[in-house]
């Protein structure tokens, strides 16, 4: 929890590079579209989806931002049950059906049950997700690496950076930042 804080407060205080931003925000979109229980009963990793695993394991050690990974992934989120749920459904169907050969798709439900690609919704959310968050990533990384430090710079001449430097929390988490 304490480790969570400290990102936090790197984040806030601009302690957090570029690429750090970029990859949380990846890992967000990634993680809130794809499901995290396991579609098929009794196929996943400990009843959980193993690709959803596989990419939270990626985010933390990739160091990817924590903070905006959880604010993405709640977007994401949000988005997916919205509208992609039944996209990724219909997707995944002419993907898996009428698209892939057949013997990948047994290779799916045969080798690597836990990934969740040999249901529609499994592939068609991963398939989905990563059309998705692979170009946000890169425009958000190119974005950011040219903006941020002016960003940084307004934000912590203005009155609500210097209001906010008051309060207790954030003495606080400047100590643990130390």
């Amino acid at each position: 929890m304490l480790a969570i804080l400290r990102q936090f407060a790197r984040a806030l205080t601009g302690k957090v590079d570029p690429l750090e931003f970029a990859l949380g925000i990846l890992f967000g979109i990634l993680l809130g579209i794809l499901p995290m229980h396991e579609v098929d009963p009794g196929s996943g990793f400990l009843g959980l989806n193993g690709l959803w695993l596989w990419i939270l394991f990626l985010c933390l050690v990739l160091r990817a931002s924590l903070p905006i990974t959880l604010l993405f992934a709640g977007f994401a989120r949000m988005l997916a049950v919205l509208f992609l749920d039944v996209t990724a459904f219909s997707f995944g169907r002419s993907m898996l059906d009428q698209v892939l050969p057949q013997g990948m798709v047994l290779g799916f439900a045969q080798n690597m049950p836990s990934l969740q690609l040999h249901t529609y919704w499994g592939f068609g959310t991963a398939l989905l997700a990563f059309l998705l968050a692979v170009p946000v990533f890169l425009l958000s990384y190119f974005v950011l690496r040219s903006k941020l430090p002016g960003w940084r710079e307004r934000f912590g001449q203005s009155r609500l950076a210097k209001a906010l430097s008051g309060f207790f929390v954030f003495r606080l988490l400047g100590r643990l930042l130390a």
